[in-house]
């Protein structure tokens, strides 16, 4: 059997830090808690509302331009990804609002 020596993993939200629990001290013996713990900041409720808008709205355009690249294909092409021109318009014709990664 193998061990596994170091785990890494890609944290997206880069402000979020591990920190001791609040119930260290009542775990087994050996065995530590943690919690995940966002940093205080002063500004951070406005900047948050603020950048989490702005994420959105780029975020709709892409898939406006994304729609828009998907009506230009050529009937080859979208034969070649598996589609026909009646799911192109049906996707074309979405509203920009509506992401089907719900991202």
């Amino acid at each position: 059997m193998y061990d596994i020596r170091n785990i890494r993993w890609i944290d997206l939200r880069p402000a979020l830090t591990l920190s001791s629990s609040h119930t260290e001290g009542k775990t087994m013996k050996g065995q530590k808690s943690l919690d995940l713990m966002y940093p205080q900041s002063h500004h951070g409720g406005f900047s948050h509302l603020l950048r989490n808008a702005i994420g959105q709205l780029a975020r709709w355009r892409q898939l406006h331009h994304q729609r828009m690249e998907l009506a230009r294909l050529s009937d080859a092409a979208l034969h070649d990804i598996g589609m026909s021109r009646v799911d192109v318009l049906q996707e074309v014709e979405r509203p920009f609002w509506d992401d089907p990664l719900k991202k």
